[in-house]
Parts: C-alpha cells; structure tokens; sequence
C-alpha cells in the first residue's frame, strides 16, 4: 500500500497532485517523485502563510528570493541548492501545462554551495571495519560482502541495499545496479569482492528465507535488509571498529578520490558512478582534491629542477 502524499492547502495542493501524476507518468522513481512533493509542499506552505497568501500561478521573482532566504535561516545551503532545482522543474512543468507564461525561477539564481571537504572512507579504515567482521557466521558473512560491494563499486545506499539474487553475475564478476532514473548500470568487481559474495551466498542458501529474491537477508528472520538495515549495519561496525562515523555515501566519494588520484579515465569513471554530467566529477572530486593536488605537486618536483 503506497503512502499517501502530503499536499499544501489550496492551489499549491491541487496542483501538486497532478503534478504527481505526470511524474509517475513519466516514469519518475518513488523515491523522486517524495522528494519533488515535499518541496512544493514546504513552498505551499510558506506561500500560505504569507500576510497576502501568494498562489502557484502568481508567485513572483521576489518571492522566490524572499523564501530561498527563509530556507537558507532553516537548512544548509546545500538543501536549499536541492530545493531550488526541484521548484525549477515544477514551475517548468507548469508553463508546459499553460498555467504560467513564465517561470518564476527565471530571473533568480540557485543558492550558492560553499565548497566542503567531505570525508571519505579511508583505507585503513576500510581494513578496520573488515577486521569486524572477519568471522564465519551468516551476519559477519554478509556484513563482508556488502562493505566490500561498497567499497568496490562506489554504488549508492539504495543501489547496494536493492540487489537482487538475479543481479550477480558472478562468471564475469559483476553486479547489475539500478540508479537513478531507473537506470540499470553495470559494475564489475575484484577477485576479493567476488569471493566474499560467493562465501555470503554459501550461507544464504541454507537461511529459511533463502527463497526471497533480494541479496541481502536479515539475519533475525524478518525479511530482506533494508536500506536502513545497511546504515546501521554500517554504523555498528564503525563503532567496533573505532573508526568514527561512517555512512555509505562515503564508499562513493572514496571511490571518485582513489580513482582520480590513480588517474584513471573521468569518462570511465563517469560511467561506473553512474554520473551523466561531467559536474559530479569535480563534486565528487573535492572530497579530497587539496590531497591529490599535494601528492601531484610532489611527485613533480618543480621547485627542484633549477
């Protein structure tokens, strides 16, 4: 039973709802298709709540700016960077549908995004968090094999967590991962990553729910692992492993980073994350960007050739 989505009062709310059902039309996730709602929800309810309430198909260009500041007081820039590009797709959806002549969002600029080091996973820290788990019961097993399908695919949480039986292949050592916009993808993987999932699925096929199509199981006997199920996992072996936080995303931004400072091919890693625009590669390159250009400054030498 699907959840019911939650709508602004009014205009805001009505045409949200048919908004819903032109993105399930176009074949938008569910998981897009939440998060495009709950911002026009948030808007809805700010344009509400005005002193002169401010309808969808009259809200201004100063309107715009004036509740991008209200969320920037409420969120981290980031958010609201987010916020901004889903209104901009419904409003666009707005003008197609002939409800505006123009776009609200056209004389407004995105929020600007301070540029962040975000923490990647490290490799001893990668070792740390193995040395967990290097027991042979069905949980240990499993635990290996996912940190590893992280750590060497770079996959996303919801990728990794929604594997299914039939997404190995593990003649040619590679998984098949659905990203975004249902976009299947795949992925090879090493000789350590292929053993751990042939060790994993050993033991998987004597659980009592071996017969569920999804990879990952529960090992209290209540169904696959979750998407939650996997950050906690994570966030279980990180506290054994005394390694500080550790969530998925990490694996991602750990695998641009090794991959860029190996020099591998950006088009290459383009298509393992993924990624359809060359602007992830620089995102996902900051993480550790001021370390790679150290290491390329010393390998160089330049100061030492005069």
């Amino acid at each position: 039973m699907k959840t019911p989505y939650k709508y602004a009062s009014g205009e805001w709310g009505s045409l949200a709802s048919e908004w819903r059902r032109s993105l399930e039309a176009d074949n938008k996730s569910a998981n897009t298709v939440r998060i495009y709602l709950h911002v026009v929800r948030l808007l809805g309810d700010w344009a509400n709540a005005q002193e002169t309430p401010i309808a969808p198909t009259t809200i201004r260009p100063s309107d715009i700016r004036d509740y991008m500041v209200h969320l920037l007081g409420r969120t981290s820039a980031g958010n609201a960077h987010n916020n901004y590009r889903s209104l901009r797709t419904f409003f666009k959806w707005l003008v197609n549908e002939d409800e505006i002549d123009r776009s609200p969002m056209d004389k407004t600029r995105a929020p600007i995004v301070p540029e962040q080091s975000i923490p990647i996973v490290t490799i001893d820290q990668m070792r740390a968090l193995l040395e967990t788990c290097k027991g042979k019961d069905f949980a240990d097993r499993r635990d290996t094999a996912i940190l590893r399908v992280l750590w060497d695919t770079g996959s996303r949480r919801a990728e990794v967590s929604n594997l299914l039986l039939d997404d190995l292949d593990l003649e040619t050592d590679s998984i098949l991962v659905t990203g975004k916009g249902r976009r299947p993808r795949a992925i090879p993987v090493g000789a350590k990553t292929a053993q751990a999932l042939h060790r994993y699925l050993r033991l998987r096929g004597r659980h009592k729910q071996a017969a569920l199509p999804a990879l990952w199981l529960g090992s209290t006997g209540k169904g696959a692992l979750t998407h939650d199920g996997v950050k906690m996992m994570l966030l279980r072996r990180a506290e054994q492993a005394k390694v500080g936080h550790i969530h998925p995303h990490m694996f991602r931004h750990a695998l641009a980073h090794y991959w860029q400072a190996e020099g591998g091919n950006e088009t290459d890693l383009m298509r393992i994350m993924g990624w359809k625009s060359p602007e992830m590669l620089r995102r996902y390159g900051a993480s550790a960007a001021t370390e790679r250009a150290h290491a390329s400054h010393r390998s160089m030498r330049l100061g030492d050739r005069v």
